[in-house]
């Protein structure tokens, strides 16, 4: 068996509305520089912003295959000027069984701002423990469906904003309400629908539909939230996955899952490509599109 460390931080989900951005109104105490910058987690490859929330900057992880902004509950319990909410009450679903936590905000990233923000608090331990960064939380497509970005891993270049030039081409996606989006790719005739995942470090693809089959097993180490196991799963073969006219991801070597199993569209497949998202009032999630070839 061959024996590959891969690490996979599943994509958060919860019930719960979500707030807009907005333009951010300046501010004394706020350094814009730091605001702007966006750096790649040296370990993982994430991408990492500094924000500030209730005026105290954090460590935030760009996290598409989130709902909902997350903060580690040992960095929520050290900020002030925020609003805890009584959450006896309320269900949420996801991938974690914790006893989610609350809080409202001011939240700040980028170029926007959200005045009171709702964000879950939660223990970020397995997520932490893989990065190079020890982050604060994560922002998720609450707060970014309304940010504009710009991925280009070929270069390893990240910012807020859109590129200046470049033929673009949008990407096939079907939007949750939620504001998380599904690709619709296809690979050696068969069609994949994948969660757009920059908060997973591998792609995720059910064995039955990968036509280049399977290469092998590998022992990956799999994070959901505050759990990391380490288990053996199997490894697809190289395959070609087209996401729209000119624009092809090569060489896409996902883990290759059940049938009933998430789905996703990881960092290792997107390791050539250009990501952008141009925000939509009226499309949940916004537009997705990358660099074509044609």
């Amino acid at each position: 068996m061959k024996k590959i460390l891969a690490y996979v931080m599943m994509g958060l989900c919860a019930a719960g509305s979500a707030a807009v951005a907005a333009p951010v109104q300046g501010s004394a105490e706020v350094q814009a520089t730091a605001l702007m910058q966006m750096e790649r987690d040296a370990r993982c490859g994430q991408v990492i912003v500094t924000a500030y929330v209730g005026g105290t900057p954090l460590k935030m992880m760009l996290d598409t295959g989130a709902t909902h902004t997350v903060l580690h509950e040992e960095s929520a319990a050290r900020l002030q000027k925020v609003q805890w909410i009584d959450t006896s009450k309320m269900k949420f679903r996801g991938n974690s069984a914790q006893n989610i936590k609350m809080l409202v905000a001011p939240l700040l990233a980028g170029p926007g701002e959200s005045p009171q923000h709702p964000m879950m608090v939660l223990n970020l331990a397995a997520v932490r423990s893989m990065m190079a960064v020890k982050i604060d939380g994560i922002i998720g497509m609450d707060f970014l469906g309304s940010m504009p970005f710009t991925f280009d891993f070929k270069t390893n270049e990240f910012y807020w904003g859109l590129p200046s030039g470049g033929k673009v081409a949008p990407i096939p996606v079907e939007a949750e309400p939620t504001g998380r989006v599904h690709v619709v790719a296809q690979c050696g005739g068969k069609q994949l629908k994948l969660l757009l995942d920059t908060g997973s470090t591998v792609t995720r693809v059910r064995q039955e539909d990968w036509a280049p089959g399977v290469a092998g097993e590998i022992q990956a180490q799999i994070g959901d939230v505050d759990t990391a196991i380490h288990q053996q799963m199997v490894e697809g073969k190289p395959g070609d996955m087209e996401l729209a006219p000119g624009v092809v991801l090569r060489g896409v070597k996902p883990l290759l899952c059940g049938p009933n199993e998430l789905t996703m569209l990881g960092l290792d497949a997107l390791k050539d490509s250009v990501l952008i998202h141009v925000p939509v009032e009226t499309v949940p999630g916004g537009v997705f599109l990358m660099k074509s070839d044609k």
